[in-house]
């Protein structure tokens, strides 16, 4: 059976985003070891905007009702079906671009991508398993991406992924760095990386 990769592309500058160029390394290796499905929501073009308090309750009123064939419920009931996402998103004022956090609030449907059990406890109604975050930076971002680790507990703790890793590359911007160097190295860690 095909694996289905959702590849969310939440990169501005695509015609020379480095964080692009890993992310599509990336996406070559998944494709490599089988048979995959690929879809791409390049997020820059998505007809997606913040949620309003009109929408909020729109969507928890169609959700009570049961009924999720609603636009509002479209991205998320996309996402709940992937097997594999990778998320390409630079890093941004210590998270990511705004239109990600509009995306994940798209994502967060109960009763699409999660339930609440009796207990209050998240509970996932997604069927994926991996998360590949790629992200560059022109400095150095040590323990302080926020982005990631906002990803990281969703996937996890709302949509029940097993599994979340990050490719990256930083210092790219800073003027006595080697950018092409750095680059190189974060290429040959997504080879070298144990993808299952």
């Amino acid at each position: 059976m095909a694996d289905n990769i959702l590849y969310v592309d939440a990169c501005v500058n695509r015609s020379t985003s480095r964080t692009e160029r890993l992310a599509q390394a990336l996406l070559a290796r998944l494709k490599a070891q089988g048979d995959a499905n690929v879809t791409t929501l390049i997020l820059e073009d998505a007809p997606i905007a913040p949620l309003s308090g009109d929408d909020v309750n729109r969507r928890f009123e169609l959700a009570h009702a049961g009924a999720f064939d609603d636009d509002l419920f479209s991205m998320a009931k996309q996402m709940s079906q992937a097997d594999t996402m990778v998320i390409a998103a630079p890093y941004w004022d210590l998270s990511f671009p705004s239109k990600l956090k509009v995306y994940l609030e798209h994502l967060c449907a109960q009763g699409v991508t999660f339930r609440y059990s009796e207990q209050g406890v998240p509970t996932s109604l997604c069927r994926g398993k991996r998360l590949y975050y790629v992200t560059t930076s022109g400095g150095y971002v040590g323990d302080l991406d926020f982005g990631y680790q906002q990803v990281k507990a969703l996937f996890t703790l709302f949509f029940g992924f097993e599994r979340a890793e990050c490719f990256r590359a930083e210092g790219l911007d800073i003027i006595t760095n080697d950018e092409e160097a750095i680059m190189a190295e974060a290429l040959a860690g997504i080879e070298s990386a144990q993808l299952d």
